[in-house]
């Protein structure tokens, strides 16, 4: 009898939920409003629920980050799970990977890297449940992981993940960025650990291959320790929780970017912080409902900071684009106050706009460029993205249409906004240049002419197209572009 009690104990503890309550962490809590649980649309609705806590050492000799992952997965779905997917998203760029394939077919030459050479993106060191190893099969960006136990419905798993990420600088575009900044690397850290695919009512698994285009994942909470040589000044998705010890008042009033409004562009920087090998500084953040987590370090970024009802507003900017930058944070609060007030409220504590050779976005942070006014439309463009696709959240690989395109149409909307309908840009030195110059319209330039062009040529596209699939499948080419622009003028149009 003793025997089949504990039996029964044993079992019990194994199909009992590991949770019985939503108050697990700040994102699963009944008192979090943004919570999915908290706000159903319908009574059958679900999403499963993820916690990454992640420590990351970046090493500045490598050009790599080694990390270790613990993820909570919880299993929402009526459905038992026995294995479960991952994106590396970094693989895709590797010798003899999807993308290079695809790349050839188009006769599309491209010049690789060392590392992607030799075939190093995302390295997975160690996979564990429970302390026990787990089978895999790799099948370039995507990790299939074979699960010991069943994952039965609202249970969980907790993952322990051991991997490393190389940074590399081949030909073809690729998010995350290293790049040369005044004798020391700058770092862009996107899509850089190993993360779970969606699990959705629609498709079941999200196992779409990685071919540099868009991105879909689960909205959870992230707590990330990233470990940076000293002289480094870092900005990341959510809030610094070690404020005082990694970006004490003192170091943040010597990195005010006002104090290089003067500095000619693209004059060296000075030294705040002197680099010295093995002298290290950890930077840590917690995140709330986002589903992605990116970064940015730079030892030449300075920082300007203003607020707009609570939230924080950022520009971060290397020190000799400073000059350019000097109105970043209050262009940043002017967005977020216009799309707050016109398309909806703003949710997240905190927005940045980084000065880092790109145009993407993440929660709560931008990789940008450029300089004012010029950059104006691609902060609005990135910015607005933090509702469509960031907020929102919707699957962008499978409908490129709800990211891309509703984004221009805010991107139109903001600047109409904030700078009127005619494009602000610098005064033309040029005399001849001057005497043929037209205004910009900013209805004509983000959204109608682009799109009239296709539509007059007979080369348009239905819109309901995978992000993949667009003719050519590279970059922006094929017809891609009509995921901007036709929707927005689609839009327009409705209103």
């Amino acid at each position: 009898m003793l025997r089949y009690l504990l039996m029964v104990g044993v079992m019990l503890g194994y199909i009992l939920p590991a949770t019985a309550q939503l108050n697990d962490n700040t994102y699963r809590n009944s008192k979090n409003p943004l919570y999915w649980q908290n706000r159903k649309p319908d009574g059958a609705y679900w999403q499963q629920d993820v916690n990454y806590d992640i420590t990351a050492k970046i090493d500045e000799q490598e050009n790599s980050i080694t990390g270790t992952e613990t993820l909570d997965y919880w299993n929402n779905s009526p459905d038992t799970l026995y294995y479960a997917y991952f994106h590396l998203f970094q693989n895709a760029f590797v010798k003899g990977s999807h993308l290079r394939f695809l790349e050839h077919a188009n006769k599309s030459k491209a010049v690789l890297g060392k590392n992607e050479e030799e075939g190093r993106g995302i390295i997975i060191d160690e996979l564990s449940v429970d302390g026990q190893k787990l089978t895999v099969e790799m099948d370039n960006t995507i990790m299939k992981v074979y699960f010991t136990q069943p994952l039965y419905p609202n249970h969980k798993l907790t993952f322990n993940i051991k991997f490393k990420t190389y940074y590399d600088r081949g030909s073809t575009r690729r998010r995350m960025q290293m790049y040369p900044a005044w004798g020391f690397m700058h770092y862009n850290g996107t899509q850089w650990f190993p993360k779970i695919c969606v699990y959705d009512r629609k498709f079941g698994w999200d196992t779409y291959q990685h071919l540099g285009k868009e991105f879909y994942a689960d909205f959870g909470s992230y707590d990330v320790s990233l470990d940076f040589p000293s002289n480094y000044v870092v900005e990341a998705t959510g809030m610094l929780t070690n404020r005082s010890e990694a970006l004490p008042d003192t170091l943040m009033a010597k990195l005010d970017i006002k104090n290089f409004a003067n500095k000619k562009w693209n004059e060296p920087p000075s030294v705040i912080t002197p680099y010295k090998k093995g002298e290290r500084k950890t930077w840590r953040y917690h995140a709330d409902n986002v589903h992605d987590f990116a970064f940015t370090a730079d030892p030449s970024f300075r920082i300007g900071i203003t607020h707009w009802n609570g939230i924080e507003c950022v520009a971060i900017a290397q020190e000799p684009h400073a000059s350019g930058w000097q109105n970043g944070a209050e262009y940043v609060a002017k967005i977020i106050k216009t799309f707050s007030e016109d398309i909806g409220k703003y949710q997240y504590p905190k927005m940045v706009a980084a000065d880092a050779q790109d145009g993407m976005e993440y929660p709560m942070i931008t990789m940008d460029g450029g300089r004012d006014p010029e950059y104006h439309g691609l902060l609005v463009h990135e910015l607005g993205h933090n509702w469509f696709y960031g907020m929102v959240g919707s699957n962008e690989t499978y409908r490129a249409a709800l990211d891309e395109g509703f984004t221009q149409f805010l991107t139109a909307w903001g600047l109409r906004r904030i700078d009127g309908e005619t494009a602000i840009t610098s005064p033309i030195k040029s005399k001849y240049r001057r005497w043929f110059a037209e205004p910009a319209i900013v209805m004509d330039r983000n959204v109608l002419n682009a799109y009239t062009m296709d539509a007059l040529n007979q080369n348009e596209l239905a819109l309901n197209t995978h992000s993949d699939d667009f003719h050519s499948a590279l970059n922006h080419d094929g017809g891609y572009r009509q995921v901007y622009y036709k929707t927005a003028s689609m839009l327009y149009n409705l209103q």
